[in-house]
């Protein structure tokens, strides 16, 4: 959380003996008959709403100047705030925070200081006693019961690999206040602001420490007082204290985490052993959370990117994959918002992963902005329900076949990339085929990673935009030897044409080609001009010769008697073997094929069509902690 030291800044012996005059008792009064109990009522209970505190508020921001004359002074008055305990509380509270900020050059060299409530007063500078002691002088002077409590704190400077020890000296100070029946907890400290992992002080008031629930508090706040365990444990105010090797393992949840009722679903441990790989799950409960993102550090905080995938399997559960590039240790930390229009990113959880073994090659996934999901509404483009599922798809040596059904004929195209692929036209590796009720995506991966593929629909607008995601998880193997598909254009997936042979866009030199494609829209076809005869199953074939190297080979057809041909697929005549079939040299290489489908125009042009994808613009994301 980034909000105190984890080292000592504070501790009772810090008391520096002030002048007799100046020096307030700072032992605050406990009825010993308000024995520490774990509270009825929750903060929700409570406060309703904060704004219930408007008005004390703005009467503690308008105390004058004379009011700090003396603690009497500035207690009378922030006393008149509310005739309630809970209002005076919350006054007190109010006015520490906005008026004392942290000494953070003593603060970061952990020196000693004074730190007398009236001290405090004066000076508005403290560390956490200081802050804690001037609350609980405040709440003395009018009789309200107050403790401050001592203890380990998960702040700046914390390190989930070097576990808190009773040995330790404390490094925090807070109270605990008597109000509304029970026993409450308050962080001055906390609650007037923040020191960054750069170690800046950032000035913020944050209501979360007014009246904290104490389950939420032990996440970060453990109380250890006069070395004695006994005496500490029940100021957890917790049916069922924790221990200090329990408070240490456990991850240290952020204030936005339990804000949003963020549940940790799969890891409450902060630090996380890792044998390859590793996928933590976390599930917003009681608000959506929008732009999930996660980030993997180095032990230098240098940023690895692409080494995390994070997916949203089911409403608002979202899960968060690991690869990390080598052995050794890394911070996982997660982000998110709970507005889909807001770009600032706020931190939900921080992990430091233990690696203890890695994959021989560790592939980067593609280069991808936010969370791997297709797009919510895809129905409405004329995809069958669970046409996004599954969204990682692991072909076997790179052959890919992937089937999507369709509940009615659109616009359609795709794109694919690898994530460090320098293969020219990779997107020839994949051939999209399209039938009256599904698509049909065949794909030869030639090297080994990860792909991303994406299914690309004409919008209401006329651009075309993402609406399906997949990932195409090549680590195991790729395509042998792979070879690009032919040139496939519009007219083929317009007439519902599927290619059964040849699949590959580089044909021998005279040499016999089976040709085969089904297509129940198509009346006539021909190849170079030559009738094609239809069989059984809508199944167009025909044999034929290729001429010398340097020419090529189109399939055309017309879905009208007298219409025009419109080419379906081309093929490039090469050198290679004098009559052969080509079975047997696809047989030779079936360990070979190439990606994405290059559709060309209706004009039968023979300049590749514009990639549909207009430019998506790719949000700037602020992360704040």
């Amino acid at each position: 959380m980034g909000r105190c030291s984890s080292k000592p800044c504070c501790d009772i012996s810090d008391v520096t003996t002030l002048s007799e005059n100046r020096l307030i008792s700072v032992q605050p009064i406990v009825d010993e008959k308000l024995a520490p109990t774990p509270p009825t009522l929750r903060r929700d209970d409570i406060i309703s709403d904060i704004s219930m505190f408007k008005k004390v508020d703005s009467y503690a921001a308008k105390a004058p100047k004379s009011t700090e004359l003396s603690l009497q002074n500035l207690s009378r008055y922030l006393s008149k705030a509310s005739k309630s305990n809970l209002g005076r509380v919350r006054a007190f509270y109010y006015w520490i925070c906005h008026h004392v900020e942290l000494d953070l050059r003593f603060f970061l060299k952990n020196y000693k200081k004074p730190v007398a409530a009236e001290f405090t007063m004066h000076t508005k500078v403290a560390l956490c006693y200081g802050y804690a002691e001037l609350f609980a002088e405040l709440c003395r002077l009018s009789s309200i019961p107050v403790k401050t409590i001592y203890g380990y704190l998960k702040g700046y400077g914390y390190n989930p690999t070097k576990p808190f020890k009773y040995a330790h000296s404390t490094n925090h100070a807070w109270n605990a206040v008597h109000v509304v029946g029970q026993w409450c907890l308050i962080d001055c400290t906390l609650g007037a602001g923040t020191v960054d992992e750069e170690g800046h002080y950032i000035r913020e008031f944050e209501n979360f420490y007014f009246l904290t629930d104490p389950d939420q508090l032990i996440s970060t706040h453990f109380p250890y007082m006069e070395k004695s365990r006994k005496e500490s444990r029940p100021w957890q105010l917790l049916q069922k204290p924790v221990t200090l090797q329990a408070f240490s393992k456990h991850v240290n949840r952020t204030i936005t985490a339990f804000k949003w009722s963020v549940e940790l679903v799969s890891h409450s441990e902060a630090v996380i052993p890792v044998t390859l790989s590793v996928t933590v799950f976390l599930k917003g409960t009681s608000r959506t959370l929008y732009n999930v993102l996660a980030r993997l550090t180095d032990i230098n905080g240098k940023i690895l990117k692409r080494y995390t995938l994070v997916q949203n399997p089911d409403h608002n559960l979202f899960s968060v994959r690991v690869r990390p590039p080598k052995v050794g240790k890394f911070r996982l930390t997660v982000f998110g918002s709970t507005d889909q229009n807001d770009t600032t990113l706020h931190e939900v959880v921080s992990y430091v992963l233990r690696c203890r073994q890695t994959e021989p090659i560790v592939y980067l996934y593609p280069k991808h902005l936010g969370i791997w999901r297709s797009r919510s509404d895809y129905q409405d483009y004329g995809f069958e329900p669970g046409a996004d599922s599954p969204m990682i798809i692991s072909p076997r040596d790179g052959d890919l076949e992937l089937t999507i059904p369709t509940r009615k004929d659109f616009p359609v195209t795709c794109r694919v990339t690898h994530s460090e692929s320098k293969i020219k036209d990779i997107e020839n590796y994949i051939l999209l085929e399209k039938a009256e009720n599904f698509l049909k995506i065949r794909g030869h991966l030639p090297e080994k990673g990860f792909y991303k593929l994406q299914i690309f629909c004409k919008s209401d607008f006329g651009s075309y935009v993402p609406v399906l995601l997949f990932l195409i998880d090549c680590t195991r193997g790729a395509m042998f030897n792979a070879l690009p598909f032919p040139v496939m254009y519009s007219s083929a997936t317009e007439f519902h044409c599927q290619l059964i042979e040849p699949l590959v866009r580089e044909l021998p030199e005279e040499s016999s080609i089976n040709i085969r494609f089904r297509s129940s829209d198509i009346i006539k076809a021909v190849v170079n001009g030559r009738r094609i005869e239809k069989g059984n199953d809508n199944i167009w074939r025909s044999t034929v010769r290729t001429h010398t190297a340097g020419g090529s080979l189109r399939i055309a057809g017309t879905n009208e008697l007298k219409g025009r041909y419109w080419v379906l697929w081309e093929f490039t005549i090469v050198k290679g073997p004098n009559s052969i079939v080509l079975e047997d040299i696809l047989t030779a290489r079936s360990n070979t094929s190439h990606p994405p489908m290059t559709q060309r125009s209706d004009n039968q042009s023979t300049q590749r069509r514009p990639k549909h994808t207009s430019r998506i613009k790719e949000k700037t994301i602020v992360i704040k902690k």
